[in-house]
């Protein structure tokens, strides 16, 4: 809408000036006039403020008609007598000066018109108005003095619903009242987002989600587990599958909810498995593998030469304090151990020289620690467990046979 025009209130106040001098010119005249003859009745249109009357009279004078027809002319009302034919059926026009308030993006200002309708007042203001603005009154509502003509002008917002983008031209209203221009209806569980008892703005972008819970069954599958078992047998660096594992599957029910088609989240129902899943079982190995023996080139000592083989009896012992005297973890070679620690493959004897490497039960043992008189029998070890002592009796006792592999360090 083009904005006010400044001069409107000068040039309404000109008007009223020229009306007056017109109409004290034209009375003049027909005050001067001497008719030489009653003439015989006629009739006259007088049109006040856009509404029609007719008068018959046989009066010249349009002071006289007006006042015979009881209406009355303020001194700032403008008379056009310019079709006026005295004796003549003729046209009287009175334009009443009217003072109306507009308001206009929250301003008020007053104008003095002489127009009959608001949209003509709103002309003779110079006020322009767009397609899409809007006031308070009909168009054609007749101007009353001290009415307040209010003036909205529209702005855009988009709205976007069921997959269509539309721009909308509005002057108030919420996002409630879009939807109803635009004759959507929300479901139960349907939404808006910015919420439907927002105001709109300019600019603002309203969208409708359409909300729709499905129940649906889904095949899904059971992954399988795996089961791991150690076995001392197998080196650590070994595994061994047992039991191949297999997936199942199970038919799930949910309720699935969609928000404008796509799926937002769901809650599992119930579910019915049809296929039970196979255990993967594998074989760990924990027999760990011996480091390279390097041959120190001793063929024999102590009675005893590389490669020889013995029958034996072996013992468990750990790092306790029952197994190892103080328990403070050191051997009669200095090597360290700990229950908790990776199997380091250890041995104590007394007839061997510490250092000595022996083959039995297909792990090779290094010799590191001595023990009581017990050990001191060919053939007699016991064998370090890092398991703990608890192992140490799991594990027994027992016969087996032993390889020299080397003699000392």
């Amino acid at each position: 809408m083009s904005k006010i025009s400044n001069a409107a209130k000068s040039i309404a106040g000109n008007k009223v000036l020229a009306a007056v001098v017109s109409v004290i010119l034209i009375l003049s005249v027909f005050t001067s006039t001497v008719l030489a003859d009653v003439p015989d009745q006629y009739d006259v249109k007088i049109v006040d403020s856009g509404e029609t009357i007719t008068v018959t009279t046989t009066e010249t004078q349009p002071v006289e008609i007006l006042n015979n027809a009881g209406i009355t002319v303020n001194s700032n009302d403008i008379i056009d007598i310019s079709n006026f034919n005295e004796g003549e059926n003729s046209e009287i026009v009175i334009s009443r000066l009217n003072t109306i308030m507009v308001e206009f993006e929250g301003h008020i200002q007053s104008y003095e018109v002489y127009s009959p309708t608001v949209i003509e007042a709103i002309k003779e203001i110079g006020l322009t108005l767009n397609e899409k603005d809007k006031i308070n009154y009909s168009p054609d509502a007749k101007i009353q003095n001290g009415m307040v003509i209010t003036i909205k002008s529209a702005f855009y917002v988009t709205l976007s619903a069921d997959g269509e983008k539309v721009k909308y031209a509005l002057t108030q209203g919420t996002v409630s009242d879009l939807l109803s221009l635009a004759g959507i209806t929300l479901g139960e569980d349907d939404y808006t987002k910015p919420a439907a008892d927002k105001e709109l703005k300019a600019g603002m972008k309203v969208k409708v989600y359409r909300v729709e819970y499905k129940e649906e069954t889904r095949e899904e599958v059971i992954k399988y587990s795996t089961k791991k078992i150690k076995d001392k047998n197998l080196l650590e660096t070994k595994k061994k599958v047992i039991t191949k594992g297999e997936n199942g599957s199970k038919d799930v029910k949910y309720s699935v909810k969609y928000v404008n088609g796509k799926e937002e989240s769901k809650e599992m129902l119930s579910e019915v498995v049809t296929k039970e899943p196979v255990t993967k079982v594998v074989k760990i190995g924990t027999k760990r593998a011996h480091p390279e023996i390097k041959p120190n080139g001793v063929k024999s000592a102590s009675g005893f030469t590389v490669g020889q083989k013995i029958s034996g009896r072996y013992t468990h012992y750990c790092a306790c304090a029952t197994c190892n005297g103080s328990g403070a973890g050191v051997t009669s070679s200095g090597k360290r151990i700990s229950n908790g620690m990776s199997n380091p493959y250890y041995i104590a004897c007394n007839w061997l020289p510490l250092g000595s490497v022996i083959k039995t039960q297909g792990h090779y043992y290094t010799v590191v620690d001595r023990g009581g008189s017990g050990l001191s029998a060919v053939g007699r070890i016991d064998i370090f467990t890092p398991e703990g002592h608890a192992a140490c009796y799991r594990y027994g006792t027992g016969s087996c046979e032993i390889e020299i592999v080397r003699l000392g360090w």
